[in-house]
């Protein structure tokens, strides 16, 4: 069966330098019991929500230097995908760079990728036309990283630009953190505030990544209310991805690990448990409803 991967990464996305030191396997943190638990858990009790949060830095600073092309290879081909989606985030990870890695893969996972745009770059809707010419299959927004909030006047003309290719947009959604101080940037994950931009362009596929993490239900009531919300389910439990296929449809689901931030083989998983006993199911959300977005992919040469 073919499986699209639909959301990876590879360089550095924490840093925005280049990989110096990266590992050749994962180091093992508290944040694996996660994955090996296949991802059941909810907002942490008060009292423990400190520590929870520097649990979740650990986890992501190690898995950032797990992202190379040769480990995206090996850990996704092992857990049985065939095609993988990059995302770079501007100005971390390059579009270009991306794109690079994409003519020049070292293993049989297909590769392709997304594009990105820095929002306060003022060549930014000129890259965004230059990027989409060279083959990228959507443009992912990431507010904390890039910080900036979904609501900010800039995402706006970026997505009117965009718009015209007729593409899906991957945002990250949920409250994440990825550095020791306290940004306030690190709540412009929270999917309640992306409802005006996904009003203002009722005819643009919004794809919520990770499903808002912690908080689902936010995705689910907001694809209820505007038919252009999708999710894919990285870092979700079987019961959930199972809930968002009786919420919001089985066509706008979609797989997807995050490597390096998840290990392919534990989405993968979690995705044959929630699709358990139904084909056509598993076969949707592994690949059919990722291709009626991108277009059909190749098959993986031999």
């Amino acid at each position: 069966m073919k499986i699209i991967d639909l959301h990876t990464h590879v360089g550095d996305l924490i840093y925005g330098q280049p990989l110096d030191e990266p590992y050749d396997r994962p180091v093992w943190s508290p944040g694996a019991i996660f994955e090996m638990t296949g991802f059941r858990t909810s907002k942490p009790p008060l009292g423990f929500r400190t520590v929870t949060r520097y649990l979740e830095i650990i986890h992501n600073h190690h898995r950032n230097n797990l992202g190379t092309e040769p480990n995206l290879q090996r850990f996704a081909g092992e857990a049985g995908v065939t095609h993988a989606v990059l995302h770079p985030i501007e100005p971390v990870r390059s579009t270009e760079d991306n794109l690079a890695v994409c003519r020049t893969p070292s293993g049989g996972v297909r590769l392709f990728t997304f594009a990105s745009i820095a929002p306060r770059d003022p060549e930014r809707i000129a890259k965004l036309a230059r990027y989409m010419d060279q083959g990228c299959l959507g443009l992912k927004l990431h507010p904390i990283v890039q910080n900036l909030p979904l609501t900010d006047p800039a995402w706006f003309e970026i997505v009117e630009a965009f718009s015209r290719y007729r593409k899906p947009i991957l945002v990250h959604s949920g409250v994440s953190t990825y550095y020791v101080p306290y940004f306030k940037r690190h709540q412009y994950g929270d999917a309640r505030t992306y409802e005006k931009l996904i009003a203002a362009f009722p005819a643009q596929i919004f794809i919520l990544a990770h499903s808002n993490m912690a908080e689902p239900e936010v995705v689910y009531a907001l694809a209820k209310k505007y038919a252009n919300v999708y999710c894919d389910a990285s870092f979700q439990a079987a019961a959930k991805i199972r809930r968002a296929f009786a919420e919001m449809g089985e066509d706008r689901v979609l797989y997807a690990s995050d490597f390096p931030f998840s290990l392919p083989r534990f989405a993968v998983k979690v995705g044959m448990q929630a699709t358990a006993s139904n084909a056509a199911l598993r076969e949707k959300f592994f690949c059919k409803n990722a291709e009626a977005l991108l277009g059909p992919l190749p098959e993986v040469n031999p």
